[in-house]
């Protein structure tokens, strides 16, 4: 008896123990403890709702049953702002204040409660059609208590985050819509349903969660304007692209112009001179052709997925959408409001701790701020949501927000940016700063028309990664600002593992990862970008150092598939940054994958060993490799084992499930029986004759290969001395098999140099080497002066470099241009020009003195010499001339640019300021050699100086264009002065 009562006893006691474990671990599986516990992704698994949400559900019932029950009194609520009051009750409930401390050095936090826990809300399946926007207050989310639990610090106890989350009820997609659905659709004519409507106006329509188009012409894509508008109050259009259609009042006109977009309207439509006035004056568009479309008219409804509401007798019109047969059988949804969730606290009540997780958020009006509008917010998350078919902005974090996360979104079909984590230059107070957040893993596509699809600026230390963007008008990425010069509230974002694709689709002069301004500290790697959209004007690129950036490390990014330039700056400077480490490859068989995780894993394959004669010490052989990734696109390490020591290392991208072949180039230096190996591949072994070495040549350089006679020869290449001694060695210039030059060098044990020659050569062709390297081939050709005279000089206006004015005196070879222009850059091609009208073939040199320019003239007004295939054919069409180079001198800096695409636009420019303050007359010289120029400077007319040379040019014509050129970029006429204008060219 008493055995079995003692039994008995210990049963209840080890049950009890379980209990009290499982209360003490259910406990602790509440909530995020703030330090020493490692976040992990909230899941529903194992987690009980405090309240459920339906749409057969009743504001009156418990919300405490997930679905109604048999007797139809109790069950799930049926709106969010119901559950929310619940919510409000439910804290009063759960949340204690904390105890007074035991030790009286305990200092602590602010947090008013001790003890709490998380709360669920679960939506069940359903569409929700709000009738206002939700709005989130600081009483609405979780709270931070302070546990009772010590630190190991006295004054501190542990402090631990409880949320409140609205979720998905698992396995279902509850849809919140802004909405509501549009129903008695009465068949009209041809395809044209329609229905009335008690609107004043309708700017949005969506159809099974599709947004529907407002009738347009063209149906899909842009016109042209026929040439650059010269008038601001109207413009030519092309064929019978536009019509003086009967209901042409109702009319929006779009036009995308060089920056912007202008939004305006037709006035009226004059069909037999094809010209369109605009009822307001638009001067953007007069900088370089616009591309437009007209929406907004009944005449236009002509396809499917088109509408048009009249606003006058009310009648909605719908060409409905392929798969909809009847328009009362779909879900064709008005959209009412122009946002659906606020999280709005202040700077003394944040909202803490909100969770939504799992939603499907869609059909928004336009207007507005974000579909999910976050503002003095910390510790709350955005989580595996759906936003899609909105109308504004997707996810925005605004002024005190904190410590938030958005983390594995899917946004598409977005008219605004697709995430938005935004401050201001100046914050009045620290709770208005925007830092810490977490932008990750998330898929942001179609944001059109002119929009980024991750935008942060003016915020510190932002992290955003993992994220893939696909499809937006403007900028995959666009971080940072640049209304601070001098101090900054940007600084320490992590932008790293995004995945970018089909950026700038409507814009030009952007990039796929673009980034602004001051911002310390902050990195910008291992991201991909391909497919940006090539630009018809200024050129659109893999990467952006926008305006005033500064503090910006730029690394090991992969980029592919650029029509383009990889990177380019603007008003920004290399030496204020690091750009290093990135790399443009070929077009991978397999693309990348959507979400880039960053752990490339390589596999080596292939080894060989390839020289085209007998392997001996000083000639320099290829080893290569095939390299697989079987991880994550990425970029790793591989690294070349010569006698079982590293001999060289290289980071090698690979796009993931892809080969590249990877090549070191190694020159032995002593003979014998050596090992040759990649990575973990296994060893070859390779035979070297000739003898030990002590100074081994490389990597000679020969700029220009065609020059004229009396023009010298440069030359250079890197010497090392191989030995751990000092070594003086005698290096060697050959010109033809004989020594031509030679010059005594000293050097340190291991030390690397480069030597430079600088030679005059006769007129023919000469084999130039230095040491024992392979020859290269030089072409010194004779020259004749080309002699001017008046008769050969011709003049040329650009469009919008109007007015032009030429006073030129050729016998005292002086020349005067006045030019105005919108920008002498890219496809703006505003240009005068003085310029010979018979063509130059073959090689040349061209030597200009520039005196000066007048006083007060734009820093930016380029004037100089300007080589084109056709100097009379500027950008007044979609594209002019071919073929471009011009060296140019502003009135503070020395520059050269050129159309490196041969697509008409002179993309490529870079410029220095001038060491002096007043460096003029300043002389210019550009040499062509074959298709290519390199273009120099000088200050006296004697020590030339290189300014840049361009590679070969595409689609540059044997005879060319050569003239003295110049425009400016603020629109007003200004004055440059020359003289000495020469050529010699090719005999």
């Amino acid at each position: 008896m008493k055995s079995r009562l003692i039994k008995k006893i210990s049963e209840i006691l080890l049950i009890s123990i379980v209990v009290n474990i499982f209360i003490i671990n259910l406990n602790f599986a509440q909530g995020k403890f703030l330090r020493g516990e490692t976040n992990k992704d909230y899941t529903l698994e194992n987690k009980k709702a405090d309240f459920y949400i339906s749409v057969n559900g009743n504001d009156k019932w418990s919300g405490k049953l997930a679905e109604p029950n048999n007797d139809k009194n109790d069950g799930p609520f049926a709106t969010i702002g119901r559950a929310k009051v619940a919510v409000q009750n439910l804290k009063q409930e759960i949340y204690q204040p904390k105890l007074p401390p035991i030790d009286k050095r305990f200092i602590g936090s602010d947090h008013k409660y001790g003890v709490g826990r998380d709360i669920l809300v679960l939506i069940r399946d359903g569409i929700y059609s709000l009738d206002s926007i939700i709005v989130f207050a600081s009483f609405d989310g979780g709270e931070r208590v302070e546990t009772d639990l010590p630190t190991g610090a006295f004054e501190y106890h542990k402090l631990k985050d409880y949320y409140v989350t609205y979720a998905a009820f698992p396995g279902e997609h509850p849809i919140i819509s802004g909405g509501s659905k549009i129903s008695n659709w009465q068949k009209s004519k041809d395809h044209i349903w329609t229905t009335i409507l008690d609107e004043e106006n309708v700017t949005e329509l969506f159809a099974n969660g599709k947004r529907q188009t407002l009738a347009r012409s063209p149906n899909s894509g842009y016109y042209y304007t026929d040439g650059i508008p010269t008038d601001p109050n109207y413009f030519k259009f092309r064929n019978v692209d536009l019509k003086n259609w009967s209901s042409l009042e109702s009319n929006n006109l779009t036009m995308i112009v060089r920056w912007s977009s202008i939004y305006s309207k037709l006035k009226s439509v004059d069909e037999k001179n094809k010209i369109a006035y605009l009822a307001e004056s638009q001067p953007d568009m007069l900088i370089i052709p616009p591309k437009y479309f007209v929406e907004n008219v009944e005449a236009l409804l002509d396809t499917s997925g088109e509408w048009y509401f009249n606003s006058k007798n009310k009648v909605l019109s719908y060409f409905p959408d392929e798969g909809i047969n009847n328009p009362n059988s779909a879900n064709i949804t008005l959209p009412k409001l122009n946002g659906l969730i606020k999280v709005s606290g202040d700077r003394e009540n944040p909202v803490r701790n909100l969770r939504f997780m799992n939603l499907t958020f869609q059909a928004t009006n336009s207007g507005g701020t974000a579909v999910l509008d976050i503002s003095y917010a910390k510790n709350c998350e955005i989580t595996s949501n759906n936003i899609q078919n909105v109308s504004q902005t997707a996810i925005k974090l605004g002024l005190g927000c904190y410590k938030n996360l958005i983390t594995k979104n899917k946004i598409k079909d977005v008219k605004g940016n697709g995430i938005d984590v935004r401050g201001v230059p100046k914050p009045e107070n620290w709770e208005d700063v925007v830092y810490d957040n977490v932008v990750s893993f998330n898929e942001v596509e179609n944001c059109l028309a002119v929009y980024v699809g991750i935008a942060a600026s003016n915020t510190i230390r932002t992290t955003v990664k993992n994220n893939y963007v696909n499809n937006v008008g403007s900028y995959g990425l666009s971080i940072g600002s640049w209304p601070n010069v001098e101090e900054t509230t940007d600084g320490n974002y992590l932008v790293e593992f995004n995945h970018i694709e089909h950026a700038n689709m409507l814009r030009d002069d952007e990039g796929g990862i673009a980034v602004y301004g001051l911002s310390p500290g902050s990195i910008v790697k291992n991201n991909v970008v391909h497919d940006v959209r090539p630009a018809g004007t200024n050129e659109n690129v893999g990467f952006f150092f926008q305006n005033m950036s500064s503090g910006w490390e730029v690394t090991n990014n992969i980029f592919y598939n650029l029509k383009q330039g990889e990177m380019k700056l603007c008003a920004a400077y290399i030496t204020d940054n690091v750009y290093e480490n990135n790399f443009s490859i070929d077009t991978p068989d397999i693309e990348a994958e959507k979400i880039i995780n960053g752990n490339p894993t390589f596999l080596v394959d292939d080894l060989k060993i390839i020289s085209n004669e007998e392997i001996s010490t000083g000639k320099k052989i290829t080893i290569s490799a095939e390299i697989k990734n079987i991880g994550s696109s990425g970029i790793d390490e591989v690294i070349l084992y010569v006698d079982g020591k590293i001999a060289e290392k290289k980071l090698f991208p690979i796009i993931r499930n892809n080969k590249r072949t990877i090549e070191f180039y190694h020159q032995f230096y002593d003979p014998g029986i050596h090992s040759i190996s990649i990575n973990e591949s296994s060893e070859k072994e390779v035979s070297v004759k000739g003898e030990s070495l002590y100074i081994l040549y490389d990597n000679m350089t020969i700029p220009i290969k065609e020059l004229p006679l009396l023009e010298k020869v440069e030359i250079s290449a890197k010497v090392k001395n191989v030995r751990n001694y000092e070594i003086k060695e005698s290096v060697k210039l050959f010109v033809d098999g004989k020594i031509f030059e030679e010059k005594n060098m000293f050097f340190q044990p291991n030390e690397e140099k480069i030597i430079e020659f600088s030679s005059e050569l006769g007129v023919g062709e000469h084999e130039i080497k230095i040491g024992n390297l392979p020859s290269e081939k030089v072409k010194i050709y004779e020259i004749e002066d080309f002699k001017l005279n008046k008769n050969i000089l011709a003049t040329y206006c650009s469009t919008t470099a109007e007015p032009c004015n030429f006073d030129y005196n050729v016998e005292n070879n002086y020349y005067e241009i006045t030019a105005s222009g919108t920008d002498f850059l890219h496809a703006e091609d505003s240009y005068g020009t003085i310029f010979l009208n018979e063509k130059i073939k073959g090689d040349f040199v061209a030597t200009l003195k520039l005196l000066s320019f007048d006083q007060g003239v734009s820093e930016w007004f380029r004037a100089g010499l300007f080589v084109r295939n056709d100097l009379t054919k500027s950008n007044i069409e979609e594209i002019g001339s071919k073929g471009s180079f011009l060296l140019f001198s502003t009135p503070k800096r020395i520059g050269a640019q050129w159309d490196e695409f041969g697509d008409g636009s002179m993309h490529n420019t870079k410029s220095w300021n001038y060491n002096l303050e007043q460096p003029f007359p300043v002389w210019l010289k550009v040499i062509r050699h074959g298709n290519k120029f390199t273009g120099f400077y000088s200050l006296n007319n004697k020590d030339w100086i290189i300014v840049r040379e361009s590679p070969e040019l595409e689609k540059l014509s044997e005879e060319i264009n050569i003239g003295i050129a110049a425009g400016t970029n603020d629109q007003r006429p200004s004055k440059v002065t020359f003289e000495d204008f020469k050529i010699l060219s090719e005999k």
